[in-house]
């Protein structure tokens, strides 16, 4: 090949390189000069002019064919051939760098320099570079590329040319041979008419400057290169190889080893950093100072006071049915605490205030129980709690518009007028004034080294004020957290508090803000940039951060769990057991529905009662074995909405008892809240709890009826139907979702509860009730504290942020693959498909589940199908039908290869004789039943049990997952209790975080977070990470997809001594991507056995006549949806892979 020399001011060891257009490259494909345009493609002389199919050229004027491919083929991926391509550059290289090539298909790296090809060089080949094995690229379909320089491993630079490189692969295998930094529109790939071994050759040339074929071998000595630049080429390339050798020693000396490989732990330092700091912040390994206080801060102090009638003495008890309530396990056990609120009793009539007495006795005793109490005359109670937080504020942050609220149903009874013109001015001054006394009384009491809880939204401005007291008296603040319990507004509806922007500023002068659900938190965030213009990112470790005034506000999101202790106790208590006794009795022989809610119209207990009147007439046979148990409360407040909810609900039930029978509903209302022994009573005497709200924040007695009903292994589970605006309804994953403006889905829904197997129910506890049992109240406190810890007592000092303002799927990644981009990546046309079938002797199918061959289930379903572990979908009767006639020609060998359970796919697809079956990603195999697999390395597992009588293969690896638990189980607990809904799992061959019935947006956030985080501890480690929907999951390394593909292709080519001339491989999601990498690979190693296996002893010109009648003559590749894939082919969705297959199934008598 011609000497060319490099581009006057262009240097190979450059850093960077700048492109005409200007600017440092950043590692990103070059962009083209607008001055090229494409040009039409020159044809081969045996090129019909008239041939619709020959594609249009979509690399530009960079290429021109001197040669046909083998089969004629014009450049077609539905072709299914393939060409295995060689590439050897001449590069001119400093000490440490290294060459790669980077180009637009997946073997190339699709223009990612971290995913390019490393080329590889001699000392006695250099100054030219070689793949190390052929890349596999469809034959006649353009490829662009270009080679890069890397220095100690990471990327340097691009070389700077004037546009991409282009290669049209041709024939069964080609070597191209060019030259680094030198390429132009002008310039050709030229076939030489020599081969190197079994490589036709081709030169990279220039129109005007044909070359003479020459005889090129892989060790012969450039001879046009003078002696003196060979020699120095030569002692660079020994000293490049010296020096990698070097390193490779020194890092293995300062390394540790890991645990698992005992090879030399790069990342030693900070994977133990990453393992201690989550083990850190564990909630049970959090331990306060002992010399900080905790300050509870809540408007109702969580205590019930009483004066004797006697003697007029003051007693106080706990409330236990206060959420931030002292209990045996509660963090006051471990850490100093005191509460401070507010005290409005009114000793004997609603008009009298408490005495100066009354006070100093009543401060006196709540001293004895760390409680501080403030109090406030009754007018400004009532501005403040009647007016401005229950009227107001109530109501918006539940997303009721302020036009719904001055004319809405609820406020008829009073005459309408502006209340916002009447009241708002004493209303908001009074919240102002009950925000301001209880900092001030908390700024008396707290230290620096103190943390300040405040719960709730009727002390919004609370932290603001204490701050603000704090800076005043030029002392540090406290540590604060904020903790909203009711549902956070959308912007729209906040924008109408005229005092909004001075809420959200109170609320941000705390380190935390907390929220029970990923919806509310999103809410918030969005006020804070469209009201205060603040950006928010994700912080390492699944939590979100605000900039305010030069600090990072965390915001967590994590649900509070009920005391399990206290429900125990209570569940044990003979009382409560004997009345839950008398209220079946009172129903015998009847299924009971409870319902227990807040009298008013959010609670939505008139589309219950709707939705009940709608299955009596659908189902009147039930008339007689159903009864609805709903318990209202009239809390006194928001009068206008209690009294017409009141009016409303008694007017529904009694038409429904009047057309289908008294006995159908049991109502009763009651002006103070359920007692928990009431609720317990109730729970246990029901059999399915039913919650329709319409908007509601936190509600815990949902989880209180899955506790009380699954506590005891021997009572039946009940089951709960949830509304989906309910706060716990993503953290209950085995409730029924619904949604209550549906009323005939909340029909069937109730339908589907009474009609429920045991199994299922069983199931569906077995999921919520660890998460409840395993969460108390007493954890979630910690656990909060423990995000507070890790905010403002950060060690080393340098948290991680990823910027939300444009966040994608693909987080962190530079270079994502582009449909559209890609000429390698076309529609399946089955017509092209069925000719190939129809040509083979020897076929193979690997065919993934599901969204494959069976559509993928919505939420609900995956909810149904992870309860019962066989998913209640089945391939419909035309797939079975195209598998079956597919199975049973000889010549094919299909297998299903899915990550369900071995359990779920036998049940699905066990009964088809001849096919085969492939499970848990690989873990378990099962071969056709007509096919004896003996393979001493895999241990036969017969399942006796298995009503299919299958054999199934384990690998007999054997796999230490000790130290991979030691390194994620911290990791994945902490995103466990951070992620509402997420559930941990550990398998025989794996650790899965399901993730499916979170929050859609707030589940893909937090799993990729996971993933960066877990990526670092098991760098070092035999495990890798599978991404799939919903779903992260830890597998050993040699357990994947892509392995079992290339192990059956092995085993068929044993069992049937030939290799398939046709392969289709099919899936939808990411674990497919590793049987597509398989297969490429498997083609592309190849090269020895298909000359000298197939041919025996022939020449390498009898390999080229044998044209396409090679092994493995038609592969393809294929994924459903279009979509970013290393797949060639996408189909758009399960209804086009049914056809093909059926189409190819009925292909077989025409083949025969």
């Amino acid at each position: 090949m011609a000497e060319h020399s490099a581009p006057s001011g262009f240097s190979l060891s450059e850093s960077s390189a700048t492109w005409p257009s200007g600017g440092i490259n950043d590692g990103k494909r070059p962009p083209l000069p607008t001055s090229f345009r494409p040009e039409k493609r020159g044809r081969a002389d045996n090129d019909d002019p008239h041939d619709s199919s020959t594609p249009m050229d979509v690399s530009g004027p960079g290429w021109k064919s001197s040669t046909s491919s083998t089969d004629g083929a014009s450049g077609d991926v539905n072709t299914g051939t393939y060409t295995r391509v060689h590439l050897k550059v001449k590069a001119q290289s400093r000490l440490g760098e290294t060459v790669h090539c980077s180009g637009s298909s997946f073997v190339m790296g699709h223009f990612n320099p971290n995913e390019s090809m490393t080329l590889v060089t001699t000392p006695e080949d250099y100054p030219y570079w070689t793949t190390v094995k052929p890349m596999l690229l469809p034959r006649g379909v353009p490829h662009q590329y270009m080679y890069a320089l890397f220095s100690g491993g990471v990327f340097s630079s691009w070389e700077q040319i004037e546009r991409e490189r282009v290669l049209v692969p041709e024939g069964r295998e080609m070597l191209v041979v060019e030259e680094y930094g030198i390429y132009d529109q002008d310039m050709e790939l030229v076939p030489t008419g020599e081969r190197i071994e079994r490589s036709l050759v081709y030169e990279r040339r220039r129109d005007e400057s044909p070359a003479t074929p020459r005889q090129i071998n892989a060790s012969e000595d450039m001879t046009d290169i003078p002696a003196t630049r060979d020699e120095e080429s030569k002692e660079t390339g020994a000293r490049l190889a010296a020096r990698v050798a070097e390193d490779k020693t020194e890092a293995d000396a300062k390394s540790p080893p890991s645990s698992v490989t005992g090879s030399p732990s790069q990342r030693f330092r900070q994977t133990n950093k990453l393992q201690s700091r989550y083990k850190r912040y564990m909630p049970s390994s959090y331990h306060p100072s002992p010399d900080a206080m905790l300050f509870l801060v809540c408007y109702h102090l969580p205590v019930k006071l009483s004066k004797s009638t006697e003697d007029g003495a003051w007693s106080a008890k706990w409330n236990r049915d206060s959420l931030i309530s002292r209990s045996d396990n509660s963090i006051a056990e471990s850490m100093s605490t005191t509460w401070v609120g507010c005290v409005t009793y009114h000793a004997r009539s609603d008009q009298e205030e408490l005495s100066e007495d009354d006070k100093s006795e009543i401060t006196a005793i709540l001293a004895e129980m760390n409680c501080i109490p403030v109090f406030i005359d009754r007018q400004l109670a009532a501005n403040h709690h009647g007016g401005y937080c229950k009227s107001k504020l109530w109501p918006m942050f539940h997303n009721v518009d302020i036009l719904d609220i001055y004319y809405s149903i609820w406020d008829r009874a009073e005459v309408i007028e502006w209340k916002e013109e009447r009241n708002n001015g004493e209303w908001w001054e009074a919240y102002q004034t009950v925000n301001r006394l209880l900092a001030e009384r908390v700024g008396e009491l707290c230290k620096e080294n103190d943390t300040v809880w405040v719960h709730d939204y009727h002390l919004l401005l609370f932290p603001s004020y204490l701050a603000n007291a704090c800076r005043s008296e030029n002392r540090k603040r406290p540590k604060m957290v904020f903790f909203l319990h009711v549902p956070f507004p959308t912007s729209e509806v906040f924008r109408e508090l005229s005092h909004g922007t001075q809420l959200l500023e109170g609320v941000l002068d705390v380190d935390i803000v907390g929220f029970h659900s990923f919806d509310h938190a999103r809410h918030f965030l969005n006020a804070c940039k469209r009201f205060l213009g603040l950006s928010y990112q994700s912080r390492r470790g699944g939590n979100l951060g605000v900039d305010y005034r030069g600090r990072n506000v965390v915001i967590t999101i994590s649900h509070v769990g009920i005391e399990t202790t206290l429900i125990r106790e209570v569940l044990n208590d003979p009382k409560v057991q004997e009345a839950a006794r008398q209220l079946r009795e009172k129903h015998k022989g009847k299924v009971l529905i409870a319902g227990a809610d807040v009298c008013q119209r959010l609670s939505g207990i008139p589309l219950k009662m709707l939705a009940f009147e709608q299955f009596f007439g659908n189902c009147p046979s039930w008339k007689d074995k159903l009864v609805f148990v709903e318990r209202a409360t009239l809390t006194q407040t928001r009068l206008g909405d209690q009294n017409y909810s009141s009016n409303e609900i008694r007017k529904l039930v009694e038409r429904i008892t009047k057309a289908h029978g008294p006995e159908c509903i049991d109502y009763e209302e009651s002006s103070s809240p359920l007692t928990i022994e009431q609720r317990v009573t109730l729970w246990l005497a029901s059999d399915i709890l039913m919650v329709t709200s319409i908007r509601e924040g936190l509600n815990l007695k949902p989880l209180e009826f899955v506790f009380a009903k699954g506590v005891n292994p021997e009572n039946p589970p009940g089951v709960v139907i949830l509304s989906e605006f309910s706060a716990c309804c993503c953290v209950l994953n085995g409730a029924v979702r619904v949604n209550p403006w549906n009323i005939t889905g909340l029909v069937n829904s109730l339908d589907h509860a009474l009609t429920m197997s045991n199994e299922e129910r069983l199931g569906r506890r077995a999921r919520d009730l660890p998460y409840i049992t395993n969460q108390p109240a007493a954890n979630w406190t910690k656990q909060v504290l423990s995000v507070l810890h890790e905010a403002t007592e950060n060690p080393e000092g340098n948290e991680e942020y990823t910027n939300m303002e444009y966040m994608d799927t693909e987080i962190g990644r530079s270079h994502v693959m582009r449909v559209g981009d890609r000429s390698d990546f076309k529609q399946l046309n089955i017509d092209k498909v069925m000719a190939a079938y129809m040509q083979s002797k020897r076929r193979v199918f690997l065919l993934d589940y599901g969204g494959t061959i069976i559509a993928r289930e919505n939420i609900a379903m995956y909810v149904k199908k992870d309860f019962t572990a066989v998913t209640g979908k089945r391939p419909s009767r035309r797939m079975m039908e195209a598998l079956t006639n597919l199975t049973n020609d000889p010549r094919n060998t299909v297998f299903v290869v899915s990550g369900v359970t071995k359990k779920s796919l036998t049940a699905s697809l066990g009964h088809i004789r001849g096919l085969g079956l492939v499970s848990d990603n690989g873990a378990l195999y099962s071969w056709a039943k007509s096919i004896d697999i003996d393979n001493t390395e895999d241990t036969n597992m017969q399942d006796d049990s298995n009503p299919t009588d299958r054999h199934w293969h384990q690998h007999s690896f054997k796999f230490d997952w000790r130290p991979v638990r030691e390194a994620v189980d911290p990791i994945l607990k902490v995103y466990c209790a951070r992620t509402n809904g997420s559930v941990l799992r550990y398998a025989q061959q794996s650790i899965a975080w399901n993730f499916r019935s979170t929050d859609p947006e707030w589940g893909l956030l937090q799993a990729n977070s996971l993933q960066n985080d877990l990526e670092e501890v098991i760098r070092d480690l035999p495990v890798n990470i599978i991404r799939k929907k919903g779903l992260l999951e830890i597998v050993p390394e040699g357990l994947n997809k892509g392995v079992v593909a290339r192990q059956i292709l092995t085993q068929d080519a044993a069992i049937s001594n030939d290799h398939p001339d046709f392969l289709f491989c099919i899936g939808d999601d990411t674990t497919d991507e590793s049987m597509f990498k398989a297969i490429y690979d498997y083609y592309a190693e190849r090269t020895e056995e298909s000359v000298h296996g197939r041919h025996g002893n022939g020449t390498y010109e009898d390999f080229l006549a044998a044209g396409d009648e090679g092994p493995l003559h038609h592969v393809f590749t294929c994924t459903v949806g279009k979509k970013p894939s290393n797949a060639h082919l996408y189909v758009n969705n399960v209804d086009e892979v049914e056809q093909l297959l059926q189409a190819l199934s009925k292909a077989l008598g025409e083949v025969r």
